[in-house]
């Protein structure tokens, strides 16, 4: 297996025609804007040299979200540099879902937000038993992102994801499994390894064939997720700022419950 990659903080193995795209931000892989721009690099680089890829982690979780203590992710709670950085944020994100190979994300622990949209980003996504998911946004006083309003309804239907996203509930890896957000629910410990045997099948067909199948599959996805994300990015920033929006961050980096207000 070789090693390469766009840098530290993520990282590519190549074993034969599978290439394995690893965050290493441990123990959560919290992204920011460089580390969303690394993973774009990195799967836009499989171009000619891949013919599936693996999307993981290291840690407990694969991925819970912006790093909003870093001072490098879009933070709700500052109105005047938000929509700029979620901007430059979601270019990255459009990158990741127009990916030239098929991507099987392998989710242990948690993926809530922007972990949760790039697992969906994916073609296909095995979660360990212990995984979970969680589109978070509405704790937080913030709407949904990561075109989460688009891609969630075409994988669990428009009524389900009206639930998810409007509650902001988790989603344990059977239920997953069961509403069709996960294709493999395996034993802890065993998620990248099947993902990737589950990427080495994808490998081992004609190359010409599996490329006109996932094109017709994801026909329109990045454009979708392009529009999704824009109107998100609208929705986002006129909250951001707002009382709501800052008791929600504190919250969640406090580990208690929010008590909206409604301003």
């Amino acid at each position: 297996m070789v090693q390469d990659g766009p840098g530290a903080d993520v990282t590519v193995d190549h074993d034969g025609d599978v290439a394995v795209v690893t965050l290493r931000r441990p123990p959560h892989n919290l992204l920011t804007e460089p580390v969303l721009r690394a993973v774009a690099d990195a799967v836009a680089g499989l171009h000619g040299v891949a013919r599936a890829a693996v999307v993981c982690s290291e840690g407990r979780s694969f991925c819970a979200g912006a790093d909003f203590r870093s001072g490098q992710a879009p933070d709700p709670t500052e109105q005047q540099s938000f929509e700029e950085r979620t901007a430059a944020f979601y270019k990255q994100a459009v990158r990741v879902f127009d990916s030239p190979v098929p991507l099987v994300a392998a989710v242990q622990g948690a993926a809530i937000g922007a972990g949760f949209g790039l697992a969906l980003a994916c073609d296909l996504c095995v979660v360990g038993e212990l995984g979970w998911f969680q589109a978070n946004f509405v704790r937080l006083g913030i709407h949904p992102g990561f075109a989460l309003s688009a891609t969630l309804p075409q994988v669990v239907g428009p009524g389900r994801a009206a639930e998810l996203l409007l509650t902001g509930r988790r989603v344990v890896a059977a239920e997953a499994g069961r509403i069709g957000i996960a294709q493999r629910v395996v034993p802890a410990g065993d998620e990248l390894r099947v993902a990737h045997e589950m990427a080495t099948m994808v490998a081992s067909g004609a190359p010409l064939a599996v490329a006109s199948t996932r094109a017709t599959l994801r026909h329109g996805l990045a454009d979708t997720a392009r529009q999704a994300m824009r109107h998100e990015l609208a929705e986002q920033a006129a909250l951001a700022g707002t009382s709501d929006a800052v008791e929600g961050v504190r919250a969640m980096l406090e580990g208690t419950d929010p008590r909206f207000e409604g301003r």
